[in-house]
């Protein structure tokens, strides 16, 4: 069976078939802090800039996160 005819792994389908609200309510907090978390130790960022960081890059990663969800999500349903 061709790659494309075979159905995604069921996390996949798991995380396609939410809304994306809650996508987004689960996705922003785990790559904010994630992404704090990177900021303050390897790239040794001060606390303040490393929130800051967190919270723009976590909003910007979740943003991409989405839109590619979305994206991946009517391609399977076109097919």
């Amino acid at each position: 069976m061709p790659e494309s005819e075979r159905p995604p792994p069921r996390l996949i389908s798991w995380w396609e078939g939410l809304e994306t609200v809650i996508q987004i309510a689960l996705a922003f907090p785990l790559l904010a802090l994630l992404l704090f978390l990177v900021n303050l130790g390897p790239f040794g960022q001060p606390v303040l800039r490393s929130i800051f960081y967190g919270l723009f890059e976590g909003g910007l990663l979740t943003g991409l996160l989405v839109l590619a969800t979305v994206n991946e999500r009517n391609k399977r349903r076109r097919r």
